[in-house]
């Protein structure tokens, strides 16, 4: 006869929270910039339009095409990450992917992305290439977002954990996991991408 069979019960496994669920459907607004209720591969070349203009630069230069090249591939890992095979996420396929992956037994596909977004945001924010965001840059940033500066503000104060006045790649990758980990309605991160509640 053989040994039983033991599973982690469900108590002890991480729950999606309703505030999880709640900063992930904020996050997709956010994102999805044409307001249609999918996120297609022009809200992120837009995006990428966008932060190509506020540099100053042209589309056509190689430093433009480098930053649509990025934004594109954003959407693309993320159609890989969510195994879609589509052109298009709707928000329910992104609800379900942070689902998934925050209730999951193997969380290294959320890690990754959370890795990767951060060094991708990162990388846009810092405009003049100091490895650190200003305060400046990030309220910039956001407004391409269509972030109130107040909230862009409120949401560096948060990233800013050591009080330096500068956001590092590593601060981040905190602020990010906090976003989407942590269920506590005031953890640092939260205002990450403006007002979720």
């Amino acid at each position: 006869m053989g040994s039983p069979t033991t599973t982690t019960p469900r108590s002890s496994r991480s729950v999606f929270s309703e505030t999880q669920k709640r900063k992930v459907h904020h996050l997709f607004n956010v994102l999805d910039i044409d307001r249609n209720g999918q996120l297609q591969p022009n809200d992120f070349v837009n995006v990428g339009k966008k932060i190509v203009a506020q540099l100053g630069l042209r589309e056509r230069s190689r430093s433009g095409k480098l930053i649509l090249l990025k934004s594109h591939r954003l959407f693309v890992q993320l159609l890989t990450d969510l195994h879609n095979p589509e052109l298009s996420l709707t928000l329910w396929d992104w609800v379900a992917f942070f689902r998934d992956q925050i209730e999951s037994d193997e969380p290294g596909i959320l890690d990754h992305y959370i890795h990767r977004t951060s060094r991708h945001i990162f990388d846009l924010f810092d405009m003049n290439k100091d490895k650190l965001i200003s305060q400046e840059e990030y309220a910039n940033m956001l407004t391409i977002y269509n972030i109130p500066h107040k909230m862009a503000i409120q949401g560096f104060e948060e990233l800013d954990s050591n009080s330096d006045n500068y956001i590092s790649c590593d601060e981040m990758v905190q602020g990010l996991n906090n976003f989407f980990r942590s269920s506590d309605v005031n953890a640092k991160g939260n205002l990450i991408f403006g007002d979720w509640k």
